[in-house]
């Protein structure tokens, strides 16, 4: 049976290191465009549709969001539809992420011309 695995931020960045994983950050566009994980998937928790998920053969999934909470959220719809992915959370989501130094795509400060 699927379940859904908490994993602190340096394995996150293991895990990425050494296989296929699909990074699906949960937060809001706001949120996202501000700061995020490089190469991450955004699939907003206000629009979040287990039916709709992505899946990549053979790909591990982690879930991210700010603090851990609505990744956790978005974990407990997709084992409820039956996703059969190997499912991780981001403990402590990008907060945590960002407290081990670990790289950010971070948002200009000035979006002006």
């Amino acid at each position: 049976m699927a379940e859904l695995i908490d994993l602190k931020p340096l394995e996150v960045r293991d895990l990425i290191e050494s296989e296929n994983v699909l990074l699906v950050d949960v937060r809001e566009f706001s949120e996202y465009s501000a700061r995020h994980i490089k190469g991450s998937l955004l699939l907003p928790m206000s629009v979040f549709d287990p039916d709709d998920f992505p899946g990549l053969k053979g790909a591990k999934v982690v879930l991210i969001c700010a603090l851990g909470r609505r990744s956790v959220a978005a974990g407990k719809q997709l084992l409820e539809v039956g996703v059969q992915l190997p499912l991780f959370n981001l403990e402590g989501g990008i907060k945590a992420w960002a407290e081990e130094g670990l790289p950010l795509v971070l948002a200009p400060e000035d979006y002006s011309i």
